[in-house]
């Protein structure tokens, strides 16, 4: 993209600033003074993001879009703005545009999977996944979503066999061994479902504090469905 001298000013110094509120003036500032402002309000809208600003940068991307259609990148990031509203079916419906113009893009698909995940809508949500391993047959974080969406359906032996090939990519994958330790849990396998708790220990020592130490765990980011919440804190009791 050739910018006019004001706006490269303007621009660079956006890319340069190191204040997330200056980098927002100065972009704004390279829209304000030349017609091509494709990049300034991808790089605003970016910004805005990571300000939190979310409804802010869903206008930015949305010039960005405006302005040259077919560019799968901001409909995708447009798709995660709106996913941190919530507006889940905005989301949806961007990183479907995504997918559409680039149909083998496993980031894109997979970001689809997981907002369909978010909406407990697990059919869609397996074909997506099941899309996504058809191109890379060991996207491990697939296979591990892939599993709590069976794990949700109650189809125990199709979750196993998610978990056990992301452990068997992955042996520390620790979120995949609490898959593992709660399938087994759920068809009262006690002893197996010990096993696995036992090696999500070690990986996470943290989880030795029984429930406590889950609770810290939880605030890494780690989230769980009520249903899996509930049975994780019983196993933490039950199976010392």
């Amino acid at each position: 993209m050739i910018l006019g001298a004001q706006n490269a000013y303007w621009f660079q110094k956006g890319l340069d600033s190191k204040d997330p509120k200056e980098k927002v003036e100065y972009f704004t500032k390279s829209i304000e003074k030349e017609e091509t402002k494709t990049a300034a309000y991808l790089n605003r809208g970016i910004v805005k993001s990571n300000l939190k600003d979310y409804q802010g940068a869903i206008a930015d991307y949305s010039k960005v879009i405006e302005l040259d259609p077919k560019d799968t990148d901001v409909y995708f990031i447009r798709g995660m703005a709106k996913e941190h509203l919530p507006n889940y079916q905005g989301a949806l419906a961007d990183y479907t545009k995504a997918v559409d113009l680039d149909p083998a893009n496993t980031t894109y698909l997979f970001s689809k999977g997981l907002c369909y995940m978010e909406m407990e809508d697990y059919p869609n949500a397996i074909d997506i996944y099941n899309k996504v391993l058809a191109i890379d047959p060991n996207h491990r974080s697939t296979l591990d979503n892939l599993g709590y969406c069976y794990l949700a359906k109650n189809n125990y032996s199709a979750a196993l066999e998610k978990f056990k090939k992301c452990i068997d990519l992955q042996p520390d994958l620790i979120d995949a061994l609490i898959g593992i330790t709660l399938t087994y849990y759920y068809q009262n396998d006690l002893v197996n479902a010990k096993k696995y708790l036992d090696r999500a220990k070690e990986v996470k020592p943290i989880l030795k504090q029984g429930v406590n130490g889950y609770e810290i765990f939880k605030k890494e980011g780690w989230f769980y469905s009520d249903k899996d919440d509930n049975a994780l804190k019983k196993m933490f009791v039950e199976l010392k």
